[in-house]
């Protein structure tokens, strides 16, 4: 990479680091959110399980692709995917039988 050249790799390895923490966040927070909230104990186990599982994804994938374009295409679908829901809007419901 550019930077990585030009800077000696510090830029690019604190992006990279700071990136996969936000990640990893997301993560963690989207399989929280596949659980009702009536069970934490079961919020808590499926985020780390979703955690686990989208990190062995992962790994498996940047054994045959170069670990940069592997986490750049996980950061690109993570901001779809979080664009998508923040846009989703609810509407009220209308009609004869709404409350």
């Amino acid at each position: 990479m550019i930077f990585d050249r030009a800077t000696g790799g510090t830029i690019v390895d604190v992006l990279t680091w700071t990136g996969m923490f936000l990640l990893g966040v997301a993560t963690v927070s989207a399989g929280a959110s596949l659980v009702s909230s009536s069970a934490f104990w079961l919020k808590i186990l499926v985020a780390c399980c979703f955690a686990v599982l989208v990190g062995s994804v992962l790994a498996l994938l940047s054994d045959s692709v170069e670990d940069l374009v592997v986490y750049a295409a996980f950061g690109a679908v993570a901001l779809v995917v979080s664009v998508t829901v923040l846009l989703r809007v609810e509407r009220a419901p209308t009609g004869s039988h709404a409350r």
